[in-house]
């Protein structure tokens, strides 16, 4: 019965496709993101990354999250001026999206 709990027996972190913010479309159709879970593994090494900085932590978590768009892109981090895909998200979306990705990045990992 353990060996369920093995990793090679254990399914992949979930990644999800959302609706983040409609107002990106191509060709018509809005641009889902997609989204993963992330390791607590991760989740601690954000944490110390982030200098213990909740507000950092969060971002940085977020960041972390997002499969889709690729944030890490120097084009997109160029098109809105800034470096780091923290700082993308906190330019690139409204308040409101930004709240619709924390609630999806929730969602995902538990």
């Amino acid at each position: 019965m353990q060996e369920a709990f093995y990793k090679e027996n254990a399914r992949a972190f979930r990644e999800r496709e959302c609706s983040i913010a409609p107002r990106f479309q191509q060709d018509g159709k809005e641009m889902l993101w997609k989204i993963r879970a992330i390791s607590q593994a991760e989740n601690v090494e954000i944490w110390k990354k982030s200098g213990e900085n909740p507000k950092r932590y969060e971002s940085m978590v977020l960041a972390a999250s997002v499969v889709f768009p690729d944030l890490k892109g120097a084009d997109l981090q160029d098109s809105y001026g800034v470096m780091g895909a923290e700082n993308l998200l906190e330019k690139m979306l409204t308040a409101g999206e930004f709240a619709a990705l924390q609630d999806a990045v929730e969602a995902v990992n538990q």
